[in-house]
């Protein structure tokens, strides 16, 4: 028997006869030789019955096999169909005669020439969107969650910058990590002293708004993805603060803080 075509599509599933795939946009299934050539033949035969003994010359070839050996490998086949038609019975067995592929419709791509490049084609259907529509929905979940973990992780270091200020001496350099530098702005009779990692460059707009604040006061700024993670302490009043700032507001919100009097 010449078959004419490689691949067949079942509704939304790809199948490639040569390498024994049964695909879709969410799973893969790969049969075995002799199971590829039974869904084969079933294919092109769809609706009609096919004997046990045609099915088992055509997937065996030379080989003898029991009754046994071929409904094991339709068992198996049912069983990797399942997880694309989990509510059809695809393959319908006839007692005492055979099976049949119960299909209304099933397109069959052309045979590729050698220097083509093979491709498939994953028709619409409804178990592919759906499928389509579970990644999407875990895509936007997994953002949400990322989203979430990022600003916790800011506010936690922003909460242990805040106690570290209330309980820094003022020999504090020393009790620095060596990624991270001290420097003193003194402007007004006040002097600032702000805290930051070694790698992080403050603009100088924000120093510039620092510098105008009335107070002693001890600052801490780091910059996590597009988020400022920005801690304040007063020396005069032993009070302070911690802001999560996107970049866009960065300047603005700073401006209204009023730090002199908290």
């Amino acid at each position: 028997m010449v078959f004419m075509s490689t691949n067949y599509q079942i509704n939304h599933v790809n199948f490639d006869s040569k390498k024994g795939l049964l695909s879709d946009s969410c799973h893969q299934h790969l049969l075995s030789y002799t199971e590829s050539r039974l869904l084969t033949l079933l294919l092109e035969r769809q609706n009609d019955i096919v004997s046990k003994e045609e099915l088992k010359n055509f997937a065996w070839e030379h080989t003898v096999v029991t009754d046994s050996s071929l409904t094991k490998s339709i068992a198996k086949i049912r069983q990797s169909l399942s997880t694309y038609f989990p509510n059809d019975e695809i393959i319908a067995t006839v007692p005492r005669v055979g099976y049949r592929l119960d299909l209304e419709q099933t397109s069959f791509a052309e045979d590729k020439l050698e220097h083509e490049v093979e491709t498939s084609t994953v028709l619409p259907g409804e178990n592919n969107v759906g499928c389509q529509a579970q990644k999407l929905t875990f895509k936007k979940s997994f953002f949400i969650i990322k989203r979430g973990l990022l600003v916790l992780s800011i506010a936690l270091l922003a909460y242990s910058a805040f106690n570290l200020f209330r309980k820094l001496p003022n020999d504090y350099r020393k009790f620095l990590n060596n990624d991270y530098i001290a420097i003193d702005i003194t402007n007004n009779g006040f002097t600032h002293r702000i805290i930051k990692p070694k790698s992080f460059i403050i603009p100088e707009k924000i120093k510039a708004i620092l510098a105008e604040k009335k107070c002693n006061c001890i600052f801490m700024i780091d910059k996590v993805g597009d988020h400022y993670n920005f801690s304040y302490f007063n020396n005069d009043t032993k009070l302070g603060g911690s802001l999560i700032l996107d970049e866009k507001h960065l300047t603005q919100k700073l401006k209204k803080i009023e730090i002199e009097e908290i």
